[in-house]
């Protein structure tokens, strides 16, 4: 996965905000979708963004941790955020 070339992005207030550049569409996530983003700008694949959400979120089962993963790499790649 990565964030498509016309996506500019910023952390702000520990929370991403994107713009696709084409359609100027603003995307404000959570904290855990920012941590989420992050992960894939910072080249990790599903796999290790799974591990660190299962590190930082214990109490989670980790099929929801799953689910959820998959249903926000979902949306931003219908999104035409990532590929």
């Amino acid at each position: 996965m990565k964030i498509q070339e016309n996506i500019s992005w910023k952390v702000l207030q520990d929370k991403v905000v994107a713009v696709n550049t084409t359609t100027g569409i603003y995307y404000t996530m959570n904290a855990v979708a920012s941590e989420i983003w992050q992960s894939i700008a910072d080249g990790a694949d599903k796999d290790a963004i799974l591990a660190k959400l299962k590190e930082n979120y214990p109490d989670v089962e980790e099929a929801m941790l799953v689910a959820d993963l998959d249903e926000q790499i979902q949306y931003w790649v219908s999104e035409n955020l990532i590929v």
